[in-house]
């Protein structure tokens, strides 16, 4: 027997996963300080951040995790029998703690340098974190103390408080390994612990819904609470100044005590769908985490009047698995999805936020919404199967949908998120039963949609009107319509029914056109709009090829292991994508009607689709509430596909994709990344606690690479514009003389007044000898500076120089050259001869452009009738040239390579 993996799918993650049965815990991040709240989704862990996006996830565990908790530098999971540690998720290796191995993990807590954790055999063990090394096991007799959950009391040093099904609870010292007290407890299976602000003050929470507030120290009840929903889930306490207690129940209740008073201060109804199994106050303010197995994590903000809190962010997905999914979009962006739970989303390939809920389907949305979700009786049946177009969406509904066991087929809108006005149904099945609607089908342009029952009637609206415009024949089919198509040109449609006919009728004209007989009844029809080609699966196991441009069979594909759930064609319509109940999905090569390529996966696949660009295949499956997407190889590098024997050929069980991050986390990262050592484990963990030194950047990453300088574009960019910024910058009123001098200068005594000028022979003498010493010593501090670092043979201080000096300073030591020089040109030939080094060095690129574009408006006739500045700035021109082509050959290379990959994914 001959095995076989996938050729051109591989596994590149899922969406639509967002929160399981574990309870979630939310991390302070001291160095970004920042919030992370950290929830379970089967064998991988998702961290959000405080607004929950995304940002992380782990390495897939080999089975679900079932515990979660952390301290401040580590991450625990448990799963079955195995505990690790984890630091950052993937970002970091994962740490295995030894010495539990035979029984499922129950309860960890991280207590100091300690992980200690109880298992179904009810044996207490305790781990040394960094060495990993098992310190202490305490059994413990189930039949009077049987653990169920874990503690550390504050204050309370090596210290822990365990709680027991029979109800009692004890204290047990673990650096002396001794029993220091037990509390006689209330005769009810102690489900939750948790510590309240105040000291020595504990919360505990009972299987019958009673709530006590436990003095350990004194060890008596101070408060006693009860709440009518069963099981006491969770406790969490608010430390904003209030003094409120939130609990949980199975039922999706939360309950908000007042401490002061003694008494229920407000209650929250059906907060979620299922059992709420975690809630955290966030310390110093009023917002509450919560998440359940409904699949969603929320956080609420508790600014009510009535103490209540409201959703300020939630992350939701399906309650319960798909049904179906079809890529939406020009590019598939997005992946629709219709769930078990009456509700229809839409799923980003690309990022989490972009997901957004078109609601859930309901006969009467206003008091849907006043009822509920949970109790809400006008919920209609989950969606079978819809269709949906993009090209009116924008004006009106373009999703259709027909829902199990129901009449009528309801219209969506992707545009603006909500269920349609429209409810579909003739008129013929009013106050009729057993009526269903079994498959849809919307036009290519948007604007009718064509309908198939049970019946064997077919009947096409308008999607825009809700009006019936067209019925096909009186009845269309002897028996249930399976599947319906349209062609691309409003010319025909496509019909198949369980009497095991396809019917080809006129779609203006509603007259029959042909008949084709199949071998079995039909069980699904995809159309491929582009090339006319039909694949009609068959309650037979096969699946035929119609060419519906000359109404044939044109290839026969199967058998497959068993009935066929979905099929999807490829862009080229030159792969036929079969899924089956066997769990296999299978790849049809149609020009030579071969199977080319087939993998196994863990559940039966019950929905896929292909995505317009051919990038990704998006799969759902059974008792999944996930989308998976697998990545086409062959887009990216050569496949080379060759026909399997389906008869040998046993595919190979893939693993399902995992949920990845599309948030990136970039100080963590870049902080976390320089910390990978390649040393013996030893150091590595010691290295492990310590700060990473910061890293700086060279000026130059290699010395023939071309590198621009690191200062702002206000240094240089409007060298060239200076005369305009300056005349536009100019006063439009000349500067007025002050009309009396100020009243402490002196002044000469007569009829006009006159400044006091005395004569003195000192300063006259000094003025004298500066303008002889100025006249003698032309050259400024600028032109010396040209004059050392021609000597020197070294620009890098005349380039220092011009980049502490601002644009009006440049431009006038530049316009000074040709005078300091009292006609002759060297200044400004060493001036050139420094630019031409400094961009042989490769550096300063735009810094030596600009500064030479202004030199040459400045002084280009200096060079015209001088033969050695205009033989210089020859050679500078020859220098900038090369370093122009260079730069231009490697933008244009860059440019092909992704018009190339723009192009091959197009």
């Amino acid at each position: 027997m001959q095995t076989t993996g996938s050729q051109i799918f591989e596994g590149y993650k899922s969406v639509g996963l967002v929160s399981g049965s574990v309870a979630h815990m939310v991390r302070y991040v001291d160095k970004l300080h920042e919030r992370r709240v950290v929830t379970v989704c089967g064998n991988t862990f998702l961290t959000f951040n405080d607004r929950l996006r995304l940002i992380e996830t782990c390495v897939a565990h080999d089975s679900d995790i079932q515990v979660l908790t952390s301290d401040s530098k580590f991450i625990y999971t448990a799963a079955d029998n195995e505990i690790f540690g984890w630091k950052y998720g993937h970002k970091w290796k994962s740490r295995s703690f030894a010495g539990c191995l035979e029984s499922t993990v129950e309860c960890l807590l991280p207590f100091g340098p300690h992980l200690i954790a109880t298992d179904s055999e009810n044996i207490l063990r305790v781990w040394e974190i960094r060495s990993q090394e098992l310190t202490l096991t305490i059994p413990m007799n189930p039949e009077s103390f049987r653990m169920t959950c874990l503690v550390h009391p504050a204050t309370y040093i090596n210290k822990i408080l365990i709680g027991s099904v029979q109800g009692s609870l004890q204290m047990w010292n673990l650096r002396t390994q001794t029993l220091i007290h037990t509390f006689s407890g209330w005769q009810s299976r102690v489900t939750r612990l948790c510590q309240a602000p105040a000291i020595d003050i504990m919360a505990i929470g009972l299987e019958n819904g009673c709530i006590f507030i436990h003095n350990l120290r004194l060890d008596e009840t101070l408060m006693k609470f009860s709440q009518e929903w069963g099981s006491v889930e969770t406790i969490s306490f608010r430390s904003d100044g209030k003094p409120f207690m939130a609990t949980t129940s199975t039922s999706g209740h939360l309950a908000l005590w007042n401490l002061d008073h003694k008494r229920l201060e407000s209650q929250m109804r059906n907060i979620h769908s299922g059992p709420i199994v975690g809630t955290t106050f966030i310390d110093g303010e009023a917002l509450m985490v919560t998440n359940s197995p409904d699949n969603s994590l929320k956080i609420w903000c508790f600014d009510q009047s009535d103490s209540t809190g409201r959703v300020l962010y939630q992350r939701e997905g399906h309650r319960r698995g798909p049904t179906k999914i079809r890529f939406h979009g020009f590019k598939g962006q997005y992946v629709l999805s219709a769930g078990l739970d009456s509700t229809l989303r839409a799923f980003s390939i690309f990022s989490e936020r972009l997901n957004r809920s078109l609601g859930v389907a309901s006969h009467n949305r206003k008091l849907s919404k006043k009822r509920g979700n949970r109790y809400d009786v006008y919920r209609m049946k989950p969606i079978i199967d819809f269709t949906a177009e993009t090209t009116r969406e924008k004006e009106w509904d373009g999703i259709a949908a027909v829902h199990r066991r129901q009449n009528i087929a309801t219209t969506w809108s992707f545009n603006e998120s909500k269920m349609g006005r429209h409810k579909l149904m003739h008129n013929r099945f009013v106050n009729k039963h057993n009526i269903v609607a079994l498959c849809v089908c919307l036009s290519c342009c948007g604007n009718f949609v064509i309908i198939g029952y049970n019946t064997g009637h077919i009947d096409r609206y308008n999607i825009q009107s809700g009006i019936h415009r067209a019925a096909y024949g009186n009845k269309a089919h002897s028996a249930a319509v399976r599947g319906i198509a349209s062609d691309g040109l409003n010319q025909l449609v496509i019909s198949g029914g369980n009497d095991s006919l396809l019917k080809f009728w006129r779609f203006n004209g509603k007259e029959l056109l042909a008949n084709l007989t199949l071998d079995a009844p039909v069980n699904q029809l995809v159309f491929h709009k582009e090339s006319s080609l039909l694949a009609v699966s068959l309650d037979n196991f096969y699946v035929n090829v119609v060419d519906c441009e000359t109404r044939r069979i044109i290839r026969i594909l199967g058998p497959h292991g068993n009935r066929i759930t979905d099929m999807t064609f490829n862009r080229e319509s030159r792969w036929l994508i079969t899924s089956s109940m066997d769990s296999i999905v299978r790849v049809w090569d149609l020009p030579s009607g071969l199977l080319v390529d087939a993998f196994r996966v863990s559940t039966p696949c019950i929905s896929l689709s292909l995505s317009p660009t051919g990038e990704f295949l998006a799969t759902a499956h059974t008792d999944d509430l996930g989308i998976y997407l697998w990545a086409n190889i062959s887009l990216y590098a050569p496949v080379s596909l060759r026909p399997l024997n389906q008869e040998d050929c046993e595919p190979v069980l893939l693993e399902m994709p995992v949920i990845r991050s599309d948030e990136e986390d970039n100080e963590e990262e870049e902080e976390e990344c320089q910390r990978i050592v390649e040393d013996s484990e030893q150091q590595s963990d010691e290295l492990m606690d310590t700060q990473s030194e910061s890293y700086k950047s060279p000026e130059q990453l290699a010395e023939n690479l071309i590198t621009l300088s690191s200062l702002p574009e206000s240094k240089w960019k409007n060298l060239l514009n200076l005369d305009l910024i300056k005349k536009r910058n100019k006063p439009k009123e000349p500067v007025r003389k002050p009309e009396s001098a100020p009243f402490f200068l002196p002044t000469v005594a007569g009829i006009e007044p006159k400044f006091l000028v005395t004569d003195n022979p000192e300063t006259n003498a000094s003025a004298i000898d500066t303008k002889i010493r100025d006249y003698l010593t032309p050259l400024s501090s600028f032109g010396e500076l040209i004059i050392s670092c021609h000597n020197q043979s070294d620009c890098n201080p005349l380039m220092d120089c011009l980049k502490s000096m601002s644009q009006s300073a440049i431009d006038a030591e530049l316009r000074s050259l040709s005078t300091q020089s009292i006609g002759s040109p060297n200044l400004m030939l060493y001036f050139l001869e420094s630019l031409e080094t400094g961009l042989k060095t490769y550096r300063d690129f735009e810094l030596i452009q600009s500064y030479l574009s202004l030199f040459l408006k400045i002084h280009v006739e200096d060079i015209v009738i001088n033969e050695k500045l205009k033989t210089l700035a020859n050679s500078l021109s020859e220098t900038s040239d090369q370093l122009w082509d260079r730069l231009s050959n490697e933008f244009n290379k860059s440019l092909c390579l992704t018009n190339y990959l723009r192009s091959a994914i197009l």
